[in-house]
């Protein structure tokens, strides 16, 4: 099938032309209504007029034959009797004759009489067929405006009062759409040739732009021999009507008969009128639907002007309001076309009768327009000013008939207005200086602001010029910049103005010019701006802090994900190297490479510990810690492992510094900042350590985010070595950053720094200096109060033989599983494996009357370890379980263990602890 057009209204229409036989078109038409009886009544009447003078000339003959043989007999008796008897016969034969003709004749005068009966009757029954489907089609065309629905309506029409099997209407366009009404069992053409175009005789329709009728589809060239072909497509004749309008040619009517029919006169005089009406129709419904998008556009254009359109009458009521109504009165439209408003209504008591005046003398004027401006009062009761721009409409004899009306809202014009006397004295009075000034720079008006500001009396200044306070402007510049004033009009812009005693004062001057008069003036307003400039650099500085701590945030979120990572394989590699310890001969090179494989394994661990320092995720113990011990344990260190040329120094204050916190990361703080300013001094130098405290306010926390008002501890650690050049100061404490020969340093010592710090609620800061040295502060927390110490029990021997119970081990690495498995199986406990959290719930729920312990990793996909010794919880609340993790004992790691567990080990262990961290679970369980 082809594409099936479209016509308004959304329903499909079938195509009515057919290929038959090579290249050659049909078109499926219409079979008008049955004439059998017309046809009939006709003949009957041909045949008897036919026969009526042959009748009336044997009866004549007769009489004449017969008078002609009594007149022989009576004055010719000598001719005998024998010829008068011939005549006679002769008459009387002709006599009988008539008399058979007459009967004839008689039969057939009333076969005539009857054939007109019939013809009336059918020619009337076409009449009144005819004035109903005209009717039929006239009331649809008035009723409806959608072509498509039109045209199926006619279609319909048609084919049901005519009685014909198939109707069609082709509209010409791109593409060209087709209505086509059918009588059951009547095939559609588009439905059995897909690939038709338009037919030969259209195009003869088309070119010739009238009827065309055709009796036998047969005959017309190219369809001879066509005859199986046309019955099955039931197309035996048609008649095709141009539907013409004034815009011209439009499309074709097409009415069809199955089998060849000879067309009557009305019979085509139906469908042109039909046609008629159809062309009709369309330019109708065309027509229509320009007014209405005619209509719609402007109503569009109305709707969209700023402001209210409407039209009023002399009551006061209203015939039209546009879409403004409800912005302008606070009213919808529908109030006041449906009369339970006027416009009356809404106008301000107080401006009724100056408006009524106003229409009064403008009427008696016969003036076409008026400008009105008054007060209407809202639905809201707030008062509005609008402008009311109203054409008088009068008829011929100028009588006033409506007005066609703009009404503007001009609230902020008045209002306007109304501020404007009150501006001399706000700009006098400004808190900004405010002068006027000529294109030469020549002050005319000054206001006090200015005055105060700059320490001149008004005389003064205005006998000056601005280049005169103003030294950006030096010699020839201000013509430059009266030249930029002028072409950008209104501009702010950053300058500084000198004061009497010579201060110069940063200024935020917004510039205005202005022609009037023929002359051109610059009017200025000066704001000082000097705390603005003061708090756009501390922004400035906090904004660059805060990025910096943000991005040492993101560092720290992947270094602690990298040290968790790397404690997983390490777990791995320091377990299996104590299961070769074990299994290896003493002395043999496997058990020697296995200790290296564990020294190496540990120094690894160190690592991860620093990056999960620098996380932010170390912190392990919170007790009392004496800042000032620390330092001095640390520097009897570094006396023994500095070069002898590096002098340290030491001010302690006289009581104790106490802090919060983990002893040995503090420890470690302060050693990681001793080697860091020894590696500043090569050729030796100073270091200096210092105790000290301070009381942080809020404006140094707002310069320092994340430290809170507050007394601290000050640990300070200062060197004479080469400094740090100051394009790498925002840099010192990220995470492998480092500025030493590779193979010196890892570029994690100040960044542990750094997180240890954070850690412990404080903040650190360096400042330095190519050739000045380095000096890094930190700041923590003082203690204020008693902190119970978390001690960590020290490890007890634990022997590695005997079957001491069954544990199920939960962690998604396999490494992990299967080192810890057999690190468990060598200390003597029965393993049960599961690699998430949801298969450690189904295996425990299975065999948990089996199992005496649980060691659960902390993060596993589909299910943490949280969750799952929830659910493990709820088969067993008596269950005993560890929690195992790369990460430190902080955070989320305590949050899980205050829920119940029995112990804690900490990614990477060995054999000893794993087997400590085993028995003190059990023994705290029992």
């Amino acid at each position: 099938m082809g594409k099936t057009p479209t016509i308004p209204g959304g329903a499909a229409c079938s195509f009515y032309t057919c290929t038959v036989g090579k290249n050659q078109a049909i078109r499926l038409n219409f079979r008008c209504w049955n004439t059998d009886r017309n046809r009939v009544a006709t003949e009957k009447t041909d045949v008897a007029s036919r026969m009526n003078p042959l009748g009336r000339g044997a009866l004549l003959l007769g009489i004449t034959l017969l008078l002609f043989g009594l007149l022989l007999g009576l004055f010719f008796p000598y001719f005998g009797r024998g010829p008068m008897v011939l005549w006679v016969v002769l008459g009387g034969g002709f006599a009988v004759l008539y008399l058979v003709l007459f009967w004839i004749v008689r039969k057939g005068h009333l076969q005539i009489r009857s054939g007109q009966e019939e013809l009336r009757a059918s020619r009337e029954k076409i009449r009144s067929q005819n004035r109903e489907l005209l009717a039929r089609i006239g009331a649809s065309v008035r009723v409806e405006k959608e072509i498509g629905k039109i045209l199926r309506e006619v279609t319909g029409e048609v084919r049901r009062i005519l009685d014909i099997p198939r109707c069609a209407i082709r509209l010409f366009g791109d593409p060209d759409t087709v209505i086509e009404e059918l009588a059951p069992g009547i095939p559609s053409a588009r439905q059995l040739f897909p690939e038709s175009s338009r037919p030969e005789d259209l195009e003869e329709i088309l070119r010739m732009e009238k009827t065309r009728v055709v009796d036998d589809v047969r005959k017309i060239p190219g369809y001879e021999g066509k005859k199986e072909e046309l019955e099955r497509i039931g197309l035996g004749a048609y008649i095709g009507v141009p539907l013409r309008t004034q815009d011209g040619l439009q499309g074709v009517l097409f009415l069809d008969r199955a089998e060849s029919h000879r067309w009557t006169r009305e019979e085509v005089e139906t469908a042109e009128a039909v046609a008629g009406q159809v062309a009709m129709a369309i330019r109708q419904a065309r027509l229509s639907r320009e007014q209405e998008e005619v209509t719609e556009r402007l109503f569009a254009l109305m709707n969209n002007v700023p402001g209210l359109v409407y039209r009023g009458y002399p009551d006061w009521s209203v015939g039209f309001m546009g879409a403004g109504a409800e912005q302008i009165t606070g009213y919808a439209a529908k109030e006041f076309l449906d009369g339970v408003l006027s416009w009356k209504d809404v106008i301000e008591a107080e401006d009724i009768e100056r408006v009524l005046q106003t229409m009064r003398e403008s009427i008696r004027r016969k003036d076409p327009l008026i400008r009105l401006e008054y007060r209407i009062r809202q639905k809201d009761e707030s008062v509005k000013w609008i402008a009311d721009r109203r054409q008088l409409v009068y008829d011929s004899e100028g009588k006033f008939l409506h007005i066609d009306g703009l009404a503007l809202d001009i609230t902020e014009r008045k209002r306007s207005e109304e501020t404007l006397r009150l501006t001399q004295f706000t700009v006098d009075r400004s808190g900004d200086s405010a002068y006027w000034m000529d294109r030469d720079g020549r002050l005319l008006y000054v206001n006090e602001k200015t005055c105060s500001s700059l320490g001149y009396t008004r005389e003064e200044l205005l006998s000056m010029s601005i280049r005169e306070i103003n030294p950006d402007y030096p010699g020839d510049s201000w013509g430059n910049h009266w030249e930029e004033v002028r072409k950008r009009k209104s501009f702010p812009m950053e300058t500084r103005h000198r004061a009497k005693d010579g201060r110069l004062i940063p200024v935020e001057v917004t510039v205005n010019h202005l022609e009037f008069g023929g002359k051109e003036f610059n009017c200025a307003f000066a704001r000082d701006i000097t705390e603005r400039l003061r708090v756009r650099e501390e922004s400035r500085r906090l904004q660059e802090q805060l990025l910096q701590s943000q991005k040492m945030e993101a560092l720290g979120i992947l270094a602690g994900g990298v040290a968790h990572d790397f404690n997983n394989l390490l777990t791995g590699i320091l377990g299996y190297a104590d299961l070769l310890s074990i299994r290896a001969p003493r002395g043999s090179e496997t058990e020697v490479a296995a200790r290296v494989i564990r020294e190496s394994a540990e120094r690894a661990s160190r690592l991860t510990t620093q990056l999960l320092g620098f996380a932010r995720k170390g912190k392990n113990l919170a007790v009392p810690v004496d800042l000032c011990r620390t330092v001095a344990d640390v520097k009897s260190i570094l006396e023994r492992t500095l070069d002898r040329h590096i002098r340290i120094r030491t001010r302690f204050p006289e009581r104790a510094a106490m802090v919060v916190g983990d002893p040995t990361q503090l420890s470690q703080v302060v050693m990681n900042l001793g080697v860091n300013a020894k590696d500043a001094m090569p050729e030796g130098g100073e270091l200096f350590l210092s105790i000290g405290d301070a009381v942080l306010d809020e404006a140094f926390c707002r310069e320092n985010p994340g430290s809170a008002p507050g007394r601290y501890v000050v640990l300070s650690v200062r060197d004479s070595g080469v400094g740090i050049p100051e394009k790498n100061l925002s840099r010192v404490f990220e995470p492998f950053f480092t500025t030493k020969e590779p193979g010196k340093g890892s570029g994690l010592g100040l960044s542990m720094v750094f997180g240890i710090v954070k850690n412990h609620g404080g903040t650190i800061h360096v400042q330095s200096g190519e050739g000045e040295g380095t000096t890094m502060t930190a700041y923590l927390p003082a203690f204020e109060g008693e902190v119970a110490r978390e001690e960590v029990p020290e490890p007890s021997p634990v022997s590695p033989m005997g079957r001491k119970g069954r544990v199920l081990l939960v962690d998604d690495e396999e490494t992990v599983r299967e080192v810890c498995a057999s690190m468990l199986e060598v200390i003597g406990y029965d393993v049960i494996a599961a690699e998430n959290g949801e298969e450690g719930v189904e295996r425990y729920r299975e065999r948990w009357r089996e199992i005496d312990l649980v060691i659960l990793d902390m993060i596993m996909p589909k299910m943490g370890g949280r969750d799952c010794f929830r659910k493990i919880r709820e088969i067993n609340p008596q269950v005993r379980a560890i929690l195992s993790t790369g990460y430190s004992l902080e955070g989320a790691v305590q949050e899980i263990l205050r829920e119940g567990m029995d112990g804690f080990i900490q990614k990477p262990y060995r054999l000893d602890q794993l087997s400590e961290a085993m028995s003190q679970a059990m023994r705290r369980a029992s």
